[in-house]
């Protein structure tokens, strides 16, 4: 039980110094740095100890994020193989690995252990990492939830910021997911299917350009299919927002990587554009996964860049930051 209640409050710490968030206005938040706690969102008893120790320990967590990084990339590894991974308790490492398959059990007044929940989606959940079970005949997973952003509750699907995670990537790592949750990340076309299909959800897109200008978009339903259906966009509802509506375009089609040519042009549109998505006819629309530009004097031609269209549609540049997320749509 002792090594339980370690192993709680690594994860819990781990979770609280890794979900400080940035406001650059217009309700859109992003992480530019992991280094600072919200202890608003976290439990006294997660960061307890840890305040004065916080610059003496910054190279620990940053090496375990790390640690966690690589693992989520190896646990990718070995599902695909179909073997499951085997973790101890007897090293700093084991317990970040438990990170990824353990529900985090948190501590109630007086020291017991309270019984662990696994909710459905993120509505009224802490703020960061939360493991969901948005069905009961599915196996629960690891989401990134938001609190921050319009009333919250909504799960993290797309996070890109920075360029330090690879998207223009096989078909299997699509299905998976791949990315850190609490830095550049997809969260997977198996688990975006499982979520979307428990309930009525409603997406919303966030974007930002190098000029530093912000746009978004919702819509009011949204949901993908299965993998027998080629994780098809099956529903978008209405849009609102001043992001331009460049989603609608890509509904009925199924989800296209380059080596999984799904979509409806002569070329293979993953190909084309150095990236992967719900690609129709035509190859030169939205390419949200597309290549992320790290040099902003070196535009990125031939439509490869992280385009939106309306807001900007290439065939040159580049999208600084892109942001996914859905919610559970409330019923009025």
């Amino acid at each position: 039980m002792s090594q339980m209640l370690q192993l709680d409050a690594l994860v819990m710490a781990m979770a609280c110094l890794s979900t400080t968030q940035t406001d650059l206005g217009g309700g859109l938040m992003v992480p530019p740095s992991l280094e600072n706690a919200s202890s608003s969102s976290c439990p006294v008893s997660a960061l307890s100890g840890l305040t004065t120790r916080m610059q003496s320990l910054h190279n620990e967590i940053a090496s375990v994020k790390e640690q966690i990084g690589s693992l989520q990339e190896q646990l990718v590894d070995l599902r695909r193989a179909g073997s499951a991974p085997v973790v101890g308790l007897a090293s700093p490492n084991a317990l970040a690995s438990r990170f990824l398959d353990i529900e985090p059990q948190l501590l109630a007044n007086g020291g017991a252990v309270a019984a662990p929940t696994t909710p459905a989606n993120c509505l009224k959940q802490q703020h960061g990492v939360v493991r969901i079970r948005p069905r009961s005949n599915v196996e629960p997973f690891f989401v990134f939830c938001d609190q921050k952003v319009r009333n919250g509750g909504w799960t993290m699907v797309v996070n890109r910021y920075d360029g330090s995670e690879d998207f223009n990537r096989k078909w299997a790592d699509y299905q998976i997911g791949f990315g850190p949750l609490t830095t550049e990340f997809f969260i997977g076309l198996d688990k975006l299917h499982q979520i979307t299909s428990s309930d009525n959800y409603e997406l919303l897109v966030q974007l930002q350009n190098r000029k530093q200008e912000l746009r978004y978009g919702i819509y009011d339903h949204f949901s993908i299919g299965s993998e027998l259906e080629q994780y098809r966009l099956n529903v978008l509802g209405n849009f609102q927002g001043d992001a331009a509506d460049a989603l609608s375009e890509h509904t009925g089609k199924k989800f296209s990587t380059h080596d999984r040519d799904n979509d409806e042009s002569e070329q293979n549109c993953a190909v084309q554009q150095s990236g992967a998505f719900w690609y129709g006819a035509s190859c030169n629309l939205s390419n949200p996964f597309g290549l992320y530009q790290r040099l902003l004097e070196r535009d990125v031609d031939g439509f490869k860049g992280i385009l939106w269209r309306g807001f900007l549609d290439g065939p040159k540049g580049s999208l600084k930051i892109v942001r996914m997320m859905v919610r559970p749509r409330a019923i009025s």
